[in-house]
């Protein structure tokens, strides 16, 4: 009994499984949609790097569907979000099932700009035209 009053719907990129390229870990991928109601955290609660900089941009959803979270151990890439042309990875996805309201609440971290993929094909600028 999900309520949908605060969910919009968001690009989400989920991760298949693993295989070995050449030495390198791979996996494939594919889009999908999802609904969510997307927070993103107050500056406050930004961690601080040695600089004394809250840059990390972190974000917050509820939803129905369980998303992937990164497992920096075994290696497993975590479902990525878009929002507002960032990629953020999850971090943590928590079933909140104790309640008629039963819902998976996520944590995302953004990717740094070296590791942000191509935006979804759903989100790519028109190509330029010349005369």
């Amino acid at each position: 009994m999900a309520i949908n009053l605060f969910k919009r719907k968001y690009t989400i990129r989920r991760h298949g499984s693993q295989f070995n390229v050449d030495g390198h870990t791979a996996s494939t991928y594919e889009f999908d949609t999802t609904c969510l109601n997307v927070q993103p955290q107050a500056p406050d609660n930004y961690e601080g790097d040695p600089d004394g900089e809250r840059t990390v941009k972190k974000l917050k959803s509820w939803g129905p569907d369980k998303l992937t979270s990164a497992d920096e151990y075994s290696g497993i890439p975590g479902t990525l979000l878009y929002y507002k042309g960032i990629w953020y990875e999850c971090t943590s996805c928590v079933d909140w099932d104790h309640t008629i309201l039963s819902h998976f609440q996520s944590d995302f971290v953004a990717l740094p700009a070296s590791k942000q993929p191509d935006p979804p094909p759903n989100q790519l600028p028109p190509p330029e035209v010349t005369p």
